[in-house]
């Protein structure tokens, strides 16, 4: 779970594109125990999903609630779309207009409406509860890639020696290749996460405008 560069931590909660995911230079992260965790049951493969170009920071807590989450910065609706029935991925939007494309009417692209106003972890609990999601163990929230243990031996050269010297479990993301550990931002996640699992509880949900639908079970 990413919360920023090492030398300059980043708060997952603001909106906005993801940053570089190039490279493996050391990151201030989380580790895969949380509130409310939950383990893939029967081994079914968990959604992922596309966020459009408004849904910046839905896309990180998404990914630190355990799920795949692509996000991409300016791109077209039509693209969107497109990109969203090739990769197979939930399209989340807070364009009601969206979702009058022939794709997602027919559901040949699968879509959920995310209602504006709401800040990033209410949109992340609005998600987890329209689909009937749990939160699971956090993947990497620069990219979205798995996040694996890494001896504390095999990642020193990739991390400051002071958080070589400070911690002592570190993980590393399977996609990207980036190292991750507990950092000062963690119970900032750990709160976030508490949030959008409440907000996933609750009963009463907002009405979807015209044309916004959630995807066929």
């Amino acid at each position: 779970m990413l919360v920023g560069e090492a030398g300059g931590e980043a708060d997952p909660a603001q909106g906005g594109a993801d940053p570089a995911q190039g490279g493996a230079a050391a990151q201030v992260g989380a580790a895969p125990a949380q509130v409310g965790a939950a383990p893939a049951q029967g081994g079914a493969a968990a959604p992922s999903f596309l966020c459009d170009a408004m849904l910046g920071g839905l896309s990180r807590w998404l990914r630190g609630a355990g799920y795949d989450a692509m996000f991409e910065h300016g791109i077209d609706d039509g693209d969107l779309v497109r990109l969203a029935q090739q990769t197979g991925r939930v399209l989340l939007s807070s364009d009601a207009g969206v979702f009058e494309r022939r794709s997602l009417r027919t559901a040949a692209v699968r879509g959920l409406y995310v209602p504006r106003g709401l800040r990033p972890t209410e949109q992340a609990g609005f998600v987890l509860r329209e689909l009937g999601l749990p939160v699971r163990d956090p993947r990497c929230m620069a990219c979205g890639g798995a996040l694996t243990a890494a001896p504390k031996d095999s990642i020193r050269d990739a991390v400051p020696a002071v958080v070589a010297d400070r911690h002592d479990e570190f993980w590393r993301c399977d996609r990207c290749g980036k190292v991750l550990w507990k950092g000062s931002h963690w119970d900032g996640i750990v709160a976030g996460l508490a949030a959008a699992a409440g907000v996933a509880a609750a009963t009463e949900a907002p009405a979807p405008p015209a044309g916004g639908r959630k995807p066929p079970p």
